[in-house]
């Protein structure tokens, strides 16, 4: 009990429905703290173009919001937004803050595009909303027995999709470095008689 009279929640809040909505976007922004600064690790590994610490917290992301994902059977993140979305007023600042962190997202995919440390062609916005939606939407498959999977394997599974063309990439550039070297050490007896 807070004792705290009716008629002083409602100074503040308008209704009981943007209550219970405001209380879990808090819940919410104080579960999602870890991914946030996940998140500004990435921008720190761009900015100091250090791709081991981008890839850290990029794969340390995605454990954690997976695993939040399975809390309660993973229906507690998908009762939060739920409550959210509850009220207007609520849903449109949660909104607002939601687009401040997409555009950062988008940020860190482009950048780390740009640098070389994920697939050129990855989708953008493909990955994010499949990142985003697939952690939240878990809930669906939480009792299943048959779709069985870890944080873990699904932060390989996208870490691979991000990494993939680039490794082969880079995998090619160094079997075709391997070749020049190779023709160059034949080629050097030929071309000195």
């Amino acid at each position: 009990r807070a004792n705290v009279a009716v008629q002083t929640i409602y100074y503040y809040f308008e209704t009981r429905e943007q209550l219970i909505a405001e209380a879990q976007a808090s819940t919410y922004f104080k579960l999602i703290v870890p991914l946030h600064q996940s998140l500004t690790r990435a921008e720190v590994a761009i900015v100091e173009r250090d791709e081991d610490a981008f890839l850290s917290a990029i794969s340390d992301n995605l454990v954690m919001a997976w695993s939040l994902g399975q809390l309660d059977g993973g229906w507690k993140i998908a009762k939060l937004l739920t409550d959210v979305r509850s009220h207007p007023k609520t849903q449109q600042a949660f909104c607002g803050c939601l687009d401040i962190q997409l555009d950062r997202w988008i940020a860190v995919v482009e950048s780390s595009k740009a640098v070389g440390w994920i697939d050129p062609e990855t989708e953008v916005m493909a990955l994010i909303t499949s990142c985003w939606s697939g952690s939240m939407g878990q809930a669906i498959f939480s009792n299943s027995r048959k779709l069985i999977y870890s944080p873990e394997s699904i932060r390989d599974f996208f870490m691979r999709i991000l990494t993939e063309k680039r490794t082969t990439a880079l995998g090619q550039s160094r079997k075709d470095n391997l070749l020049l070297r190779t023709l160059d050490t034949e080629m050097i007896p030929v071309l000195n008689t």
